[in-house]
């Protein structure tokens, strides 16, 4: 699955010297047009142009056929991959659908909304802070699939897109992680893998 692309690929980079870390929001180049369906991948520091996003998944040539991607998967443009900030801060605005972001299109099942949004923000900020979980696991404000948000969660999830945007500031993201409890990844969360079932699945 895409996490396992891009977690792969970040850790060859690291060992390379190149500094890299997992990203995860929403591609518009897998899904029915319109839909942003939740995807991760590799951003990596390119000296001369700063901060890229690689899809590793569409390394393959067969892959990149098959979606009929036309542009360069080593070189993601932003516009095509949203990372979960940007989105998040995108529906709070009005400026998007939150029913066009999620796993699934609506019509497919209940992946998808404001909700999923929010889980992909707290992983995104995990991984800004080296702590890539699963894509299933889920903690905090939602966890669980509550399709409605309160306006406190929101309000927190405000404050978290804001570090966890295209343009991150790490210290201010590590601060975040570190203070806050609901946003912070907890040792034990809840695993929402669809082979297994909803469980508790101890972390450390």
């Amino acid at each position: 699955m895409c996490r396992d692309f891009a977690l792969l690929y970040c850790s060859f980079l690291r060992h390379a010297g190149i500094p890299a870390r997992l990203r995860s929001g929403f591609a518009d180049y897998f899904g029915p047009d319109g839909f942003h369906g939740d995807h991760v991948v590799t951003e990596y520091w390119d000296p001369a142009r700063g901060w890229l996003l690689a899809d590793p998944q569409l390394a393959d040539p067969v892959v990149c056929e098959r979606w009929k991607v036309d542009f360069d998967p080593m070189d993601v443009p932003r516009d095509r991959f949203i990372v979960a900030g940007k989105a998040w801060r995108a529906i709070r605005a009005g400026d998007a659908d939150p029913r066009t972001f999620g796993l699934h299109p609506p019509q497919e099942g209940p992946m998808f909304g404001e909700w999923f949004v929010a889980h992909d923000v707290r992983i995104d900020l995990a991984a800004l802070n080296k702590v890539e979980t699963l894509l299933w696991d889920t903690w905090g404000a939602g966890a669980g699939g509550e399709t409605e948000m309160s306006d406190s969660a929101r309000e927190l999830h405000d404050r978290a897109s804001a570090v966890a945007g295209d343009d991150v500031p790490f210290d201010a993201a590590r601060k975040l992680f570190a203070e806050s409890e609901e946003l912070r990844t907890p040792r034990t969360v809840l695993s929402l893998a669809p082979f297994n079932g909803p469980s508790e699945v101890a972390l450390r």
